[in-house]
This record gives structure tokens, C-alpha cells and sequence, in this order.
């Protein structure tokens, strides 16, 4: 190739540099490749020849690198673009390709000088880059987490997308304010111990960890529960180093602090309940012995009454076994069904349990659930529950805020008088109506059964 002096010194530089070294005459026609191309590429003079050259370009960049190269040499302007060259191994490299325009004294272009560098090693690190970005975004999405950036120089704080959408401002983007202004949105109760916590972080002594769990009150008016750990980060200062900045995370633990609390409280209402069950089992072992004529009779009834408290527990159970958020209360129905399920018979409507909705709390329950097992105990003995042709009604009904219920029994044993003993089960049912429930309990010995009047306040009932 027959080159001037000025070319032949661009020949001797070309063939010196490590780069892809090309030249092409002011039509856009590559006339020259260095050594190093055709190592590169693995490819001989005589393939490169013409339009050669473009079979070591990447098919899919290949109409873009024309496209580039035809507006550059329309207009002039120098020529700049990125795209994949297959090498000898025969695997695809990144390379940044830039050409100038060489013009003579009238300013005319008369070639083209241009150098394509390997740019493969930054073009992964890029998208490494941006892979790792999409999973840590991906990730921080997932748990719902917010990330934020405290400048401690400019006393700015800086939230990404995430923690803008956990405090619910609108936001496009990253969002930007002074870190004074995003610690007023904290509960006035937990600031101090916010900036107590950001200043122990900041400590150089310290080893710059963070977290703490606030309150912060929300455009809506709304309080919610936040958890936020990080890092300070520390610049050298002589012998006394400095914190520029603390970044870190942030999550909404309402939910999680709300369970806490119902578990902290459920704990309470479990030992509760519990020392009530042992008192009033203990109640019913010392007075069943002091009324029982024998053991067996003994066992039988300490039988039947720890059912019934069984079954009473069993309506409460403890919110945490049927779901979050659910009540542990029942229906008063309910409660009559359950206590009265071992006396039902099949095939027979013998028990008519009729009444409005009432709620019966989780309090009151086992009170009322012994007392009508007591009265269903005794109705199987000796009253309307003993023969086949006996019928038990229980109705109810509510007005002035108190709760009116008749227990009647009829189709029983005739009734010659009223009893001349009162047992234990008669002194519990007085005790847990009048004491626990703050209500009434009369009973009239009718010929045709036992009618039993109960009373109590509506309030007291659902407690």
C-alpha cells in the first residue's frame, strides 16, 4: 500500500498501539487494519478486503455500526459506537470503536483514522453490575423494605422508592430532605432516642452499627411502628477519624409489634384463666366431698363438672388457635348446645334452646357453662332429662339491657315438694350468678317440672 510520509508515520503508531487500528479513505471504505486486528480476529488481509471486515462484527450490531458509520461520513462528524467483534477463538468481545475525519488545507475529508479499544471486561462488570442491582432490588422488594442514607456533613436524608412508599409520600424516584425534618415525622415520645441512636452510631469509638425500632406518624394521620438498621461509614481525620454518612434499611413492624403485644396479652389472659380453673376445681373437690355420700358418687359428679368445664374452655379458646384478631367469645346458644350435647338423644327433640343473639365473653363463659351443666346434672337425676317422655326449653330474651332467661322443665317426675338439701351444685349456681355475673337465680318447684328465672345484666354477660 503506497502511503505518504505522515501515513507511514500513522503506520509505524498504529502497528506500536494495543488497540484495533483501522483507517478508511473520505468514501468510508476501510483500506487499512493493524497487526493487532488481525490477530485479534483471527482473520487474513485478503479476508478483510472490501466489505471482508464486517463478517468479524456481530450480526445483531452489525446494521447499527453502518447506520453510525453512513451519518458520520455524510456529515463529518466523528464517528463513536460500541459493539461485539468475534475474536479467533470465535467468541463475541466488546469493543468502543471512535474515528476522526483527516481534512486538507481546503477542508476536505481525506480519510479516516479510527481505533476500536476492548472494552469486554467493563462491559461485564456493567452488567454484573446491574444484575446485582436487579436482585438487591428484587430482594428489598420482597421483604418490603425501604432503603435511606443519611449525610451527616449536609444533615440531608436521602429514601429510596421503598421507604418513600413505607411512609407514603409520593415519590418518583429517590427522595431528598433534611434529616431534622424526617425526624419530626417521629412520634414526639421516640425522637430523643432516635438521635441518641444515630449519635452512638456516629461515635467513632463505637463500630458504627445502627438499629432501632420507632413510631412515626404518617401523612394520614395513621401510627405505625418502624425498625431501621444500618451503618456508619468512617473517613480518616489524622488520629481522629470522622462519620460522613449512615445508610441503612428500614421495614414496617406494625403487624409484628401488634402480635407481640396480643401474645404479651393472651400470656396474661392464659395464667388467668388458668388460676381460675385450678380455684374453682379445688372449690368443687372440697365441697363434692363434704357432700357425697360415697367415692363413686364422688367421682361421678367431678366427672360431670369437669366436663362441663372442659367444654366451656374448649368455646374460649384462646384467639391465637382460630387466627389472629378473632374473638374468643360465644354465642349463648351456643353454650346451651354444648353443656346439653351429652343429654341429646337421637331422634328425639327433647331440648328446645330458643333466644336472640347474646354474647357470652370469654369471662363469663365458664361460669354460666357450670351452671347450666349443674342444673342439666340434676334435670338427668331427678327431673325431666331422666325419662324418655321429659322436655327440657331454654329461652331467653333481652330488654333494658339485661338478659331474662326461663330454663323449664316439664314431662318429668312429678314434683311433691322442693328439695330440703341444698348441694353444692345449688350453692355454685347461686355463687357464679350472683357473683360473677352480678345477676339473679330463683327457682320454683312446680308440679310438672323445675322452672328455674335467671337474670343478668347484658354488659356483665359479654365481659
Amino acid at each position: 500500500m503506497d502511503f505518504k510520509e505522515t501515513e507511514n508515520q500513522f503506520a509505524v503508531l498504529a502497528e506500536s498501539l494495543p488497540q484495533l487500528v483501522w483507517s478508511a479513505g473520505s468514501d468510508g471504505s476501510r483500506d487499512y487494519f493493524n497487526r493487532r486486528w488481525y490477530e485479534f480476529t483471527g482473520m487474513s488481509p485478503e479476508q478483510c478486503l472490501g466489505n471482508g471486515w464486517q463478517r468479524a462484527l456481530h450480526p445483531n450490531d452489525l446494521p447499527k455500526v453502518l447506520e453510525q458509520w453512513r451519518r458520520s461520513i455524510e456529515t463529518g462528524t466523528p464517528y463513536e459506537i460500541e459493539y461485539r467483534i468475534r475474536n479467533a477463538a470465535g467468541k463475541y468481545e466488546w469493543v468502543l470503536s471512535r474515528a476522526l475525519p483527516i481534512q486538507d488545507l481546503s477542508g476536505h475529508i481525506v480519510r479516516w483514522f479510527g481505533t476500536s479499544t476492548n472494552i469486554d471486561a467493563q462491559k461485564k462488570a456493567e452488567e454484573a453490575l446491574r444484575s446485582l442491582d436487579t436482585r438487591y432490588r428484587l430482594a428489598l422488594e420482597a421483604a418490603d423494605l425501604g432503603t435511606w442514607q443519611i449525610d451527616l456533613e449536609k444533615g440531608q436524608i436521602l429514601w429510596d422508592e421503598g421507604t418513600c412508599a413505607l411512609y407514603q409520600i409520593p415519590h418518583d424516584g429517590s427522595f431528598s430532605m433534611p434529616l431534622e425534618q424526617a425526624i419530626g415525622m417521629i412520634h414526639p415520645d421516640d425522637r430523643e432516642a432516635v438521635r441518641a441512636r444515630i449519635a452512638k452510631a456516629c461515635d467513632p469509638q463505637s463500630d458504627g452499627y445502627y438499629e432501632n425500632e420507632y413510631r412515626a406518624i404518617l401523612p394520614d394521620g395513621k401510627l405505625r411502628w418502624f425498625r431501621s438498621v444500618g451503618q456508619a461509614l468512617f473517613a480518616p481525620d489524622g488520629d481522629k477519624p470522622h462519620a460522613l454518612s449512615l445508610s441503612g434499611v428500614i421495614s414496617d413492624i406494625t403487624e409484628r409489634h401488634a402480635f407481640e403485644e396480643a401474645q404479651q396479652l393472651l400470656t396474661r389472659e392464659l395464667n388467668h384463666r388458668v388460676k381460675n380453673l385450678f380455684a374453682i376445681a379445688n372449690g368443687m373437690v372440697s365441697m363434692t366431698a363434704r357432700t357425697a355420700k360415697d367415692p363413686k358418687e364422688m367421682a361421678t359428679a367431678l366427672r360431670g363438672r369437669l366436663s362441663a368445664l372442659s367444654r366451656a374452655h374448649e368455646l374460649v379458646q384462646p384467639a391465637v388457635t382460630v387466627g389472629h384478631g378473632t374473638g374468643s367469645d360465644v354465642e349463648l346458644a351456643r353454650l346451651c348446645e354444648a353443656v346439653l350435647e351429652p343429654y341429646r338423644q337421637a331422634g328425639a327433640n327433647r331440648v328446645a334452646i330458643e333466644g336472640p343473639s347474646v354474647r357470652v365473653g370469654s369471662n363469663t363463659t365458664t361460669s354460666l357453662a357450670l351452671v347450666l351443666h349443674e342444673l342439666a346434672t340434676n334435670a338427668a337425676k331427678y327431673g325431666c332429662l331422666s325419662n324418655a317422655e321429659g322436655r327440657l326449653d331454654i329461652r331467653w330474651m333481652v330488654h333494658d339491657e339485661m338478659v331474662d332467661l326461663l330454663w323449664t322443665e316439664t314431662g318429668g317426675p312429678a314434683v311433691e315438694s322442693p328439695p330440703d338439701f341444698e348441694g353444692f351444685g345449688t350453692q355454685l349456681s347461686q355463687r357464679s350468678i350472683a357473683g360473677q355475673l352480678g345477676g339473679t337465680l330463683e327457682r320454683e318447684w312446680l308440679p310438672e317440672g323445675l322452672r328455674v328465672h335467671m337474670t343478668f345484666p347484658l354488659a356483665r354477660l359479654a365481659g
